[in-house]
């Protein structure tokens, strides 16, 4: 598992815990996936996760994801709020 969390990310977390997890997304014409994000805190059930530290934060990644997979935390704003958000390492996808 090849997991980078930005410097905004890091900042956004306070030292809480980081969770990525896949969630069923409906799309517009009928088609659905699974698709991951990230959210601050342990998890309410953390038997369904594997514990790994990266970057001096706990992360507990579902064991649903695939671990083969890279995946980069970022930081999106608007205004004064922000969201964690989670996607494909480019960089990985491509070698």
């Amino acid at each position: 598992m090849n997991l980078t969390v930005s410097a905004r990310a890091r900042r956004h977390l306070t030292d809480r815990a980081l969770v990525l997890r896949p969630v069923h997304r409906n799309g517009c014409c009928g088609g659905s996936a699974d698709v991951p994000v990230a959210e601050t805190g342990p998890p309410d059930d953390p038997a369904a996760f594997d514990r790994l530290e990266v970057d001096g934060i706990d992360v507990y990644l579902d064991r649903r994801l695939d671990p083969t997979t890279g995946w980069v935390v970022d930081v999106d704003r608007l205004w004064r709020w922000s969201r964690l958000r989670v996607e494909p390492d480019d960089a990985q996808a491509s070698t």
